[in-house]
Parts: structure tokens; sequence; C-alpha cells
């Protein structure tokens, strides 16, 4: 199958090839440079609570041994060609992706089809990549928004996978094995759940050869993703609250509610919504907190874009004393958003427009951008759409979200 649209002055164009594989191409003549992404989907939401992490510490591993490469062939081999190829994860892709100049684009795709498609998980690297992950988790216990937050995600997912840090915890990493972690990477990452996307400076053609060259050959073997009835439903009381004492002199509080995910029509009014009260020193929350009461060192709110149930959080690092004041002051201005004006509104809607712009003006993001939309089950093509989107949204939208 292939389609196209035209995003500005770019052409993009879109592929599936016969086992499931999605490729995503859009040419940028004269800048030098190819950004490819890889979106697996799936990523951390899939894990059960007692292998937690193990999506993250795989894809950490990527980079390491392959059948044909040693971590350190990979690594030399990457530099003389002045590419940089990284792998990570989030709560519903996971993703590798690389940046190289463009006359050393055929050569570096070599190197990135070889760390996805034919990682070795060798003991040696795994037990080094396992010790630095499981300190990193430790050190995370040092940081008050992230100890906060992680309790504000148990809290408020409770029992639907988001609940988990990506990371993992301590206690589910230590057990973690090199043959379970090939494992893990044989029963996802397939071709099936797989988005690819490369943006620069190379033609479709010679794009799309390299595609089918290295990822058509393929066999499918079928996909992991949840389907609408596998997925959980979470539910919370009218109200829950949670108080965590630590060892932290400050005190942080995080206020919030399940909210709809990317898929819903309410989307691009609740990121309206966000905007208003947590869009930077201009917002509600900002004026409020800190240039009325100067009650927070830290406040903000966001909404997070997520395939399954999404959470809107408002949070604020504050004094202990002031906890109970900075709260009632969240419910306050919740309820103020009913009189949000035509002016405030509009204001919203350049900022939000402005910064997701900013956000598009390297290769890299535009790339990623393409791919994480059709990943996360919006088809690249809502890139053009979602500013669109954001301008429709209306007061009488807001009042009705409210």
């Amino acid at each position: 199958m292939l389609f196209a649209f035209n995003f500005g002055y770019s052409q993009v164009n879109n592929i599936v090839l016969d086992n499931g594989f999605t490729f995503i191409h859009s040419e940028k003549k004269k800048i030098g440079l190819v950004s490819v992404n890889l979106f697996v989907k799936g990523g951390a939401a899939i894990e059960t609570d007692k292998e937690a992490g193990i999506t993250n510490l795989t894809c950490a591993m990527l980079t390491k041994d392959t059948a044909n490469r040693t971590s350190e062939k990979i690594a030399i081999e990457s530099e003389l060609l002045g590419a940089t190829i990284s792998a990570g994860c989030s709560n519903d892709f996971s993703e590798v992706s690389m940046i190289v100049p463009s006359d050393n684009f055929v050569s570096a795709f070599d190197i990135f089809a070889d760390v996805v498609n034919n990682p070795t998980f060798p003991e040696k690297e795994f037990e080094k990549e396992k010790t630095r992950t499981t300190a990193a988790i430790k050190s995370k216990s040092d940081h008050i928004f992230t100890v906060a937050y992680n309790e504000f995600n148990e809290l408020i997912f409770k029992n639907h996978p988001y609940h988990k840090p990506v990371e993992g915890y301590e206690a589910t990493v230590s057990p973690l094995t090199a043959s379970l972690i090939s494992d893990n990477y044989r029963k996802h990452f397939k071709t099936a759940n797989m988005v690819l996307c490369i943006v620069g400076d190379v033609d479709f053609e010679t794009a799309k050869k390299l595609v089918e060259k290295y990822f058509g050959s393929i066999e499918i073997i079928g996909t992991t993703e949840k389907t609408k009835k596998e997925q959980l439903k979470i539910e919370l009381p009218k109200q829950s609250k949670k108080i965590y004492t630590g060892k932290f002199q400050q005190s942080y509080i995080f206020s919030g509610f399940l909210a709809p995910d990317i898929n819903q029509k309410e989307y691009a009014t609740l990121k309206v919504i966000n905007a208003v009260l947590g869009g930077g020193m201009g917002s509600r929350l900002f004026d409020m907190l800190r240039e009325k009461s100067g009650l927070v060192y830290e406040g903000d709110s966001f909404y997070p874009s997520r395939k399954e149930t999404s959470d809107f959080v408002l949070y604020a690092g504050t004094s202990k004393e002031n906890v109970g004041t900075v709260e009632q002051i969240f419910i306050d201005e919740i309820k103020k958003l009913t009189e949000i004006s035509e002016d405030e509104l509009k204001n919203t809607k350049e900022y939000l427009k402005g910064t997701y712009l900013l956000d598009h003006r390297t290769i890299q993001r535009q790339s990623w951008y393409l791919g994480w939309w059709e990943t996360m089950g919006m088809g690249y093509e809502y890139d053009q759409k979602y500013l669109k989107d954001i301008d429709a949204v209306s007061i009488s939208d807001i009042k009705t979200a409210c």
C-alpha cells in the first residue's frame, strides 16, 4: 500500500510491507542529514508487574553485541560514519533511533538494521547494564519529584500497567537474566509491531530498497498489541488520597484525575486546558502559585499523551505547612476554567501551536513525530491535523470537559 500527503513543503510517503512492517518517509533535500526512528508498539505497558523493567533493559542491550558486530565494533563503525544510534522505551512503545550524514546513510543503515534484527544479549554486557540500571533506580530515591510522581502513579493507575515506572523496580530488575531478555525481544520485536520513519536527505526509492532488503524478508510472527477488549479498565473512587512520608525536608503535592487517551475526541481540548493551567510563565498556576502568593518553588500541570487511559496532573513543590493551601488552589483553579475568555483561549492556542512547530525544527523531531503519531494509533497524517484540532477547540468544549 502507498499513501502520500503534503506537510508544508515536504512529501510524506507510507508503505506497509507484506509482513506488516510499516515504513514512512519524507525527503528533505540539501540538508545533508538523515534521521531514522523505529518504533515498536507495546513498550513497558505490556509487561507484567513481576517483570517490570524488562523492556527498558532489553532496549538498553540492543546497541551491545549483535550476530555480526561486537559493541566495540558498533561504536567504532558508527563513529567513523558520523552516525549516532540509541535505543530506549516508554509506556507505549520501544524505540531505536539514528542520525547520520546523508552521504553515509546506506552504510550506517546496515549497522542500524543489525542492531534491530540481530542482538545477541551477551551475558557479560548484560550484567554490566543490569548493574547500571539498578544503580539508577536506587539513585532516584534521592529525587523528591521522582519519588512523589511514582507514588502518584501507583495510586491513580492501581492495577493498570501504567502504574509501574518504565525502568522497573530493583526487586524486579535484579532477578532478570540475559536469557529472559532474549526471550522478551523475540516475543515483542516483530515486524507487525514496527513502524520505521526516515526523514532527511535521501530519496524514497533508495530508502525503500534498503527497508525491503533488511526488513522485508522477515517472516510474519504475529503482533503483541493489546486489543480494546484486552485493555484493562481502571477506575478510581471519587476521592483517593495517599500521604507518603520520606526523608525530604520539602513537600511535593500531586493532584489529578484519570483523563481520555490520545485517541479520544477530548484529547485536543484537554491539551488546551493543560496549557491554560500550566503553559509556561503566563499560565494560571504560575501566576497564582508563584507570582501572587509565592507559595511554591515549582508548580505546573501536565497531560501525558497515552495510548490507553491517561491522567491530568497538577503538581507543586512547596513547604510542608503550605500543602493544604496549594491543594485548595488546585481545586479553585480547576473550577475557574469555565471562566476562560476568548482572548485567553486565543493566546493559549497560539502558545500551543508555536511550541509544537518549534519542536519540528530538526529532522530528528520531524521523523519522531510522524512515527509516533502512527504508533499511537492516530496515523502519521495527524502530525498535520493536530494543529487544526487545537484551533477548533471552543469555550463550549472547555466547559463541557470541565
